[in-house]
Protein backbone atom coordinates (compact mmCIF):
# COMPACT_ATOMS: atom_id res chain seq x y z
CA UNK A 1 0.00 0.00 0.00
CA UNK A 2 1.88 2.85 -1.03
CA UNK A 3 -0.74 5.39 -2.44
CA UNK A 4 -1.32 7.49 0.61
CA UNK A 5 -0.05 10.58 -0.42
CA UNK A 6 -2.62 13.08 2.60
CA UNK A 7 -1.06 11.08 5.55
CA UNK A 8 2.78 12.12 6.36
CA UNK A 9 5.47 9.33 6.37
CA UNK A 10 6.99 9.14 9.55
CA UNK A 11 11.27 8.24 10.60
CA UNK A 12 10.21 5.05 12.76
CA UNK A 13 12.35 2.14 14.92
CA UNK A 14 11.04 -1.22 13.95
CA UNK A 15 10.07 -3.36 17.04
CA UNK A 16 8.01 -6.93 17.58
CA UNK A 17 4.51 -6.77 19.56
CA UNK A 18 2.49 -9.37 21.06
CA UNK A 19 -1.07 -8.88 20.17
CA UNK A 20 -2.75 -11.29 22.27
CA UNK A 21 -0.40 -14.00 21.36
CA UNK A 22 0.20 -12.96 18.03
CA UNK A 23 4.16 -11.83 17.28
CA UNK A 24 3.45 -8.62 14.73
CA UNK A 25 5.92 -6.09 13.43
CA UNK A 26 5.29 -2.63 14.96
CA UNK A 27 6.67 0.68 14.22
CA UNK A 28 8.19 3.33 17.15
CA UNK A 29 7.01 6.84 16.48
CA UNK A 30 8.96 8.87 18.77
CA UNK A 31 6.86 11.54 20.59
CA UNK A 32 3.32 9.50 19.98
CA UNK A 33 3.95 5.69 20.75
CA UNK A 34 3.87 2.39 18.68
CA UNK A 35 1.67 1.92 15.34
CA UNK A 36 0.99 -1.57 14.32
CA UNK A 37 0.51 -1.83 10.07
CA UNK A 38 -2.91 -2.18 8.89
CA UNK A 39 -2.02 -5.29 7.41
CA UNK A 40 -0.48 -7.41 9.59
CA UNK A 41 -3.31 -6.79 11.70
CA UNK A 42 -5.91 -7.67 9.27
CA UNK A 43 -3.71 -10.44 8.64
CA UNK A 44 -3.65 -12.33 12.23
CA UNK A 45 -7.60 -11.45 12.42
CA UNK A 46 -8.46 -13.07 8.93
CA UNK A 47 -9.83 -9.63 7.25
CA UNK A 48 -9.39 -8.42 3.74
CA UNK A 49 -7.19 -5.10 3.94
CA UNK A 50 -8.60 -3.03 1.86
CA UNK A 51 -11.85 -2.84 3.16
CA UNK A 52 -11.10 -2.12 6.54
CA UNK A 53 -8.45 0.38 5.44
CA UNK A 54 -11.01 2.18 3.87
CA UNK A 55 -13.19 2.16 6.82
CA UNK A 56 -10.92 3.46 8.79
CA UNK A 57 -10.25 6.47 6.90
CA UNK A 58 -13.83 7.22 6.89
CA UNK A 59 -14.31 6.83 10.87
CA UNK A 60 -14.23 10.27 12.46
CA UNK A 61 -12.32 8.84 15.03
CA UNK A 62 -10.39 6.16 14.37
CA UNK A 63 -9.20 8.08 10.86
CA UNK A 64 -6.93 10.37 13.93
CA UNK A 65 -4.93 7.55 15.03
CA UNK A 66 -3.45 6.18 11.15
CA UNK A 67 -0.17 6.71 10.22
CA UNK A 68 1.93 6.34 7.02
CA UNK A 69 5.00 4.56 7.60
CA UNK A 70 8.05 2.39 6.59
CA UNK A 71 8.47 -0.99 7.53
CA UNK A 72 10.07 -4.67 6.11
CA UNK A 73 7.36 -6.96 4.83
CA UNK A 74 8.43 -9.98 2.67
CA UNK A 75 12.09 -9.21 2.58
CA UNK A 76 11.27 -5.37 1.80
CA UNK A 77 10.64 -1.83 3.00
CA UNK A 78 7.50 -0.51 2.40
CA UNK A 79 5.45 2.17 3.09
CA UNK A 80 2.20 1.14 4.66
CA UNK A 81 -0.97 2.44 6.82
CA UNK A 82 -0.67 1.88 10.56
CA UNK A 83 -2.96 2.84 13.15
CA UNK A 84 -1.38 3.67 16.80
CA UNK A 85 -1.78 1.63 20.01
CA UNK A 86 -4.30 4.24 21.46
CA UNK A 87 -6.64 3.40 19.07
CA UNK A 88 -6.25 -0.39 18.26
CA UNK A 89 -8.64 -1.48 21.35
CA UNK A 90 -11.72 0.75 20.01
CA UNK A 91 -10.81 -0.63 16.07
CA UNK A 92 -11.24 -4.00 17.81
CA UNK A 93 -14.52 -2.82 19.49
CA UNK A 94 -15.99 -2.20 16.12
CA UNK A 95 -14.98 -5.05 14.41
CA UNK A 96 -17.83 -7.91 14.08
CA UNK A 97 -16.77 -11.39 14.98
CA UNK A 98 -18.01 -13.71 11.97
CA UNK A 99 -15.89 -11.49 9.89
CA UNK A 100 -12.68 -12.96 11.71
CA UNK A 101 -10.97 -16.35 11.55
CA UNK A 102 -12.77 -19.70 13.36
CA UNK A 103 -9.71 -19.31 15.41
CA UNK A 104 -9.72 -16.09 16.45
CA UNK A 105 -13.17 -15.68 16.46
CA UNK A 106 -13.26 -16.43 20.58
CA UNK A 107 -10.55 -14.06 21.43
CA UNK A 108 -12.61 -11.34 19.91
CA UNK A 109 -15.70 -12.10 21.36
CA UNK A 110 -13.96 -12.40 24.92
CA UNK A 111 -12.35 -9.17 24.53
CA UNK A 112 -15.57 -7.03 23.12
CA UNK A 113 -17.45 -8.90 26.47
CA UNK A 114 -14.82 -7.36 28.71
CA UNK A 115 -15.40 -4.49 26.72
CA UNK A 116 -18.67 -3.72 27.23
CA UNK A 117 -18.19 -4.03 31.63
CA UNK A 118 -15.50 -1.67 31.19
CA UNK A 119 -17.38 0.80 29.46
CA UNK A 120 -20.46 0.34 31.47
CA UNK A 121 -18.40 0.67 34.53
CA UNK A 122 -16.57 3.61 33.20
CA UNK A 123 -19.96 5.47 31.33
CA UNK A 124 -22.90 3.51 32.48
CA UNK A 125 -25.23 4.77 35.00
CA UNK A 126 -24.41 3.83 38.84
CA UNK A 127 -27.72 1.11 39.60
CA UNK A 128 -27.85 0.17 43.08
CA UNK A 129 -28.37 -3.12 44.22
CA UNK A 130 -31.04 -4.98 43.40
CA UNK A 131 -32.66 -7.29 46.34
CA UNK A 132 -32.24 -10.99 45.57
CA UNK A 133 -35.77 -11.90 46.01
CA UNK A 134 -36.72 -9.06 42.81
CA UNK A 135 -37.65 -10.26 40.35
CA UNK A 136 -35.63 -8.65 38.23
CA UNK A 137 -32.52 -9.72 39.36
CA UNK A 138 -31.37 -12.81 36.59
CA UNK A 139 -28.26 -13.75 34.93
CA UNK A 140 -28.57 -10.36 32.81
CA UNK A 141 -28.96 -8.12 36.16
CA UNK A 142 -27.29 -4.88 35.42
CA UNK A 143 -23.93 -4.97 37.54
CA UNK A 144 -24.48 -4.06 40.95
CA UNK A 145 -23.09 -0.49 42.00
CA UNK A 146 -20.07 -1.72 44.42
CA UNK A 147 -18.33 -3.81 41.86
CA UNK A 148 -19.18 -0.67 39.07
CA UNK A 149 -16.87 1.12 41.65
CA UNK A 150 -14.68 -1.56 41.63
CA UNK A 151 -14.41 -1.83 37.59
CA UNK A 152 -13.88 1.77 37.71
CA UNK A 153 -11.08 1.85 40.11
CA UNK A 154 -9.24 -0.67 38.42
CA UNK A 155 -9.57 0.85 34.85
CA UNK A 156 -8.33 4.29 36.54
CA UNK A 157 -5.35 2.04 38.01
CA UNK A 158 -4.61 0.37 34.73
CA UNK A 159 -4.78 4.19 33.02
CA UNK A 160 -1.70 5.26 35.84
CA UNK A 161 0.13 2.08 35.14
CA UNK A 162 0.13 2.72 31.41
CA UNK A 163 1.27 6.38 32.11
CA UNK A 164 4.08 5.18 34.33
CA UNK A 165 5.13 2.71 31.69
CA UNK A 166 5.02 5.63 29.27
CA UNK A 167 7.13 7.61 30.93
CA UNK A 168 9.26 4.93 31.76
CA UNK A 169 9.76 4.91 27.60
CA UNK A 170 10.55 7.94 27.58
CA UNK A 171 12.93 8.59 30.65
CA UNK A 172 15.11 5.05 28.72
CA UNK A 173 14.91 7.44 25.50
CA UNK A 174 16.18 10.00 27.06
CA UNK A 175 18.95 8.74 29.18
CA UNK A 176 20.04 6.92 25.69
CA UNK A 177 20.05 10.19 23.92
CA UNK A 178 22.53 11.47 27.29
CA UNK A 179 24.53 8.74 26.73
CA UNK A 180 24.77 9.41 22.66
CA UNK A 181 25.54 13.22 23.64
CA UNK A 182 28.36 12.52 26.30
CA UNK A 183 29.89 9.71 24.32
CA UNK A 184 30.09 12.34 21.31
CA UNK A 185 31.46 15.15 24.06
CA UNK A 186 34.36 12.14 25.36
CA UNK A 187 35.04 11.46 21.61
CA UNK A 188 35.75 15.13 21.26
CA UNK A 189 38.00 15.23 24.48
CA UNK A 190 39.56 12.91 22.56
CA UNK A 191 40.23 14.18 19.62
CA UNK A 192 41.53 17.78 21.23
CA UNK A 193 43.56 15.82 23.20
CA UNK A 194 45.18 13.93 20.59
CA UNK A 195 45.68 17.45 18.57
CA UNK A 196 47.56 18.59 21.28
CA UNK A 197 50.10 15.84 21.80
CA UNK A 198 50.59 16.89 17.76
CA UNK A 199 51.19 20.43 18.61
CA UNK A 200 52.80 20.36 22.02
CA UNK A 201 56.66 19.88 21.91
CA UNK A 202 58.94 17.15 24.18
CA UNK A 203 60.69 18.75 27.27
CA UNK A 204 63.61 20.15 27.52
CA UNK A 205 64.57 17.11 29.15
CA UNK A 206 63.28 14.95 27.34
CA UNK A 207 64.89 16.93 23.89
CA UNK A 208 68.17 16.87 26.26
CA UNK A 209 67.95 13.18 26.53
CA UNK A 210 67.63 12.38 22.87
CA UNK A 211 70.68 14.79 21.89
CA UNK A 212 73.00 13.20 24.60
CA UNK A 213 71.90 9.57 23.15
CA UNK A 214 72.56 10.34 19.65
CA UNK A 215 76.23 12.19 20.51
CA UNK A 216 76.45 8.84 22.88
CA UNK A 217 76.29 6.20 19.88
CA UNK A 218 78.45 8.51 17.57
CA UNK A 219 81.07 8.89 20.01
CA UNK A 220 81.29 5.13 21.05
CA UNK A 221 80.58 3.78 17.04
CA UNK A 222 83.35 6.12 16.41
CA UNK A 223 85.66 4.31 19.13
CA UNK A 224 84.78 1.70 17.85
CA UNK A 225 85.60 1.89 14.45
CA UNK A 226 87.79 4.92 14.13
CA UNK A 227 85.81 6.24 10.70
CA UNK A 228 86.10 9.23 9.60
CA UNK A 229 82.40 10.24 8.85
CA UNK A 230 81.09 12.51 11.10
CA UNK A 231 78.79 9.77 12.55
CA UNK A 232 77.17 12.21 15.13
CA UNK A 233 76.09 14.91 11.88
CA UNK A 234 75.06 11.67 10.34
CA UNK A 235 72.39 10.17 13.24
CA UNK A 236 70.80 13.44 13.89
CA UNK A 237 69.83 14.21 10.14
CA UNK A 238 68.51 10.77 9.43
CA UNK A 239 66.59 11.22 13.01
CA UNK A 240 65.03 14.58 11.92
CA UNK A 241 64.21 12.64 8.68
CA UNK A 242 62.40 10.05 9.98
CA UNK A 243 60.78 12.19 12.69
CA UNK A 244 59.63 14.56 10.33
CA UNK A 245 60.91 17.34 12.20
CA UNK A 246 63.15 20.42 11.08
CA UNK A 247 64.63 19.90 14.55
CA UNK A 248 65.25 17.67 17.61
CA UNK A 249 63.75 19.86 19.83
CA UNK A 250 60.75 20.62 17.64
CA UNK A 251 59.52 16.95 18.39
CA UNK A 252 55.92 16.54 18.87
CA UNK A 253 55.25 14.89 22.44
CA UNK A 254 53.20 12.31 20.48
CA UNK A 255 56.31 10.95 18.45
CA UNK A 256 58.46 10.74 21.78
CA UNK A 257 58.27 7.06 22.61
CA UNK A 258 58.54 6.69 18.56
CA UNK A 259 62.11 8.32 19.21
CA UNK A 260 63.22 6.21 22.34
CA UNK A 261 62.55 3.32 19.96
CA UNK A 262 64.64 4.35 16.62
CA UNK A 263 67.76 5.59 19.42
CA UNK A 264 67.74 1.75 20.48
CA UNK A 265 66.88 0.51 17.12
CA UNK A 266 70.25 2.59 16.37
CA UNK A 267 72.24 1.85 19.23
CA UNK A 268 71.73 -2.28 18.32
CA UNK A 269 72.63 -1.32 14.83
CA UNK A 270 75.45 0.21 15.42
CA UNK A 271 76.65 -1.08 18.59
CA UNK A 272 75.24 -4.39 19.20
CA UNK A 273 77.67 -5.98 21.91
CA UNK A 274 77.71 -2.61 23.69
CA UNK A 275 74.97 -1.91 26.67
CA UNK A 276 76.25 0.75 27.75
CA UNK A 277 75.35 2.32 23.91
CA UNK A 278 72.21 4.37 25.45
CA UNK A 279 72.77 7.02 28.44
CA UNK A 280 70.36 6.07 31.41
CA UNK A 281 66.43 6.77 30.64
CA UNK A 282 65.78 8.20 33.95
CA UNK A 283 63.37 11.12 32.97
CA UNK A 284 59.54 11.17 32.90
CA UNK A 285 57.21 11.61 30.22
CA UNK A 286 55.57 15.20 30.44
Amino acid sequence: MTDLPELPQRPVRIESVDLDGDEIIAAVLEGEGVAVPIRLVCDALGLATQPQSDRLREHDVLSQGLRVVKVPIGGRIRSVLAIMHTHIAFWLATITPSQVRDDVRPKLVRYQKELVVVLNALYGPAIPTLPLNSPATTDTALIPTEIHQQLAATVRELRTLRDVLLASLAEQHATREQVGSIDDRLQTVEDVVEDLRQIVKISAVQAEYIQRSIKRIAIRYLQRTNTTINTYERLFAQFKIDMGIPRYDALPASKYDRALAWLHQQAATLLPDDPDALPPHQEQLI
